[in-house]
């Protein structure tokens, strides 16, 4: 939210103060929809630590306690990761798109199809074009951050509409929330809309959705520089977010990163020590049979 806000705050700067968004009032209107469900999700599902461990370790509960999640440093971190999406966000797009590097790629990449005759096919300096690209990276990179951040991934089952007669495990427990959170509710709900804009446009004529009509099929049917943004901003963006946290993991360390090393070190050896039982177990089975069989020929 406050990445947008920014993009917004630079914008207005660029455009004397004068109060013309960067975005188009219909694509603000959804932002709540396409941001607000993955956090829904990640609110709901996601945990530190597993309940078996909690209840072995109930010390984990005085990092919480102590305030120690929510310090000046901890602050200063998600401060200064707002600031490195907002440069991201805003100078790896809109600096990208303005100007010369809005013009047509004149019949070469995306436009290689066209026909001679389009004049203007192509074109990406306009406003609604340049707001279209950067919301899109905007929305990609909340996607990925509610990913690097959840330490529980909800993965499901599938297929969840298959499970055997008798299980507790009903549709609802398989379904992989993180991942429809993230893909249905997100990302393509974001691409369903603006495809539907431009159709409502095209439908109803000159009026409120009038200044869509044919932004989607160009932004992304046309050109192949938005592409090439859409793909590699976000990841530069969650790029600053992985960097930010593994310093903080390796020279500042909290008490539930602890916990969270420790349980994984422990499931790891749970997982050889399984593995290892089933080894010896299926060892000890040929033997059994193969003592067998020796016993039986004997008798013959």
């Amino acid at each position: 939210m406050l990445s947008w806000l920014a993009a917004l705050l630079f914008f207005n700067a660029k455009t004397v103060y004068s109060g013309t968004p960067l975005f188009d009032q219909w694509i603000i209107a959804i932002l709540n929809f396409v941001a607000g469900i993955p956090i829904l999700f990640l609110g709901l599902f996601d945990r530190c630590l597993e309940k078996d461990y909690v209840r072995r370790n109930p010390e984990v509960f005085a990092p919480t306690r102590n305030n120690e999640l929510i310090t000046l440093r901890v602050l200063l971190r998600w401060v200064v990761l707002t600031f490195a999406h907002i440069f991201v966000l805003y100078y790896g797009i809109v600096a990208q798109l303005s100007l010369g590097g809005g013009m047509t790629s004149a019949f070469d990449g995306l436009m290689n199809r066209s026909k001679l005759d389009n004049v203007g096919d192509g074109e990406g300096g306009d406003l609604q074009s340049v707001g279209t690209v950067t919301f899109t990276c905007l929305v990609l990179i909340l996607a990925y951050k509610v990913l690097f951040e959840s330490r529980a991934l909800i993965h499901g089952r599938w297929p969840s509409l298959c499970y055997p007669k008798g299980s507790q495990d009903g549709f609802f427990s398989r379904l992989a929330y993180t991942w429809i959170g993230v893909s249905f509710f997100s990302i393509f709900f974001w691409f369903f809309f603006i495809f539907f804009y431009h159709i409502i446009g095209v439908k109803r004529g000159p009026g409120e959705f009038f200044n869509l009509v044919g932004l989607t099929p160009r932004v992304l049917g046309t050109r192949s520089i938005n592409w090439v943004l859409i793909i590699f901003v976000p990841i530069a963006g969650v790029a600053f977010d992985v960097a930010g946290k593994v310093f903080s993991n390796m020279y500042y360390p909290t008490q539930t990163q602890i916990h969270v090393e420790i349980e994984a070190k422990e499931t790891r050896e749970r997982k050889k020590r399984h593995a290892r039982n089933e080894q010896n177990g299926s060892m000890s089975e040929a033997s059994r049979t193969s003592i067998n069989r020796q016993t039986g020929s004997n008798n013959v």
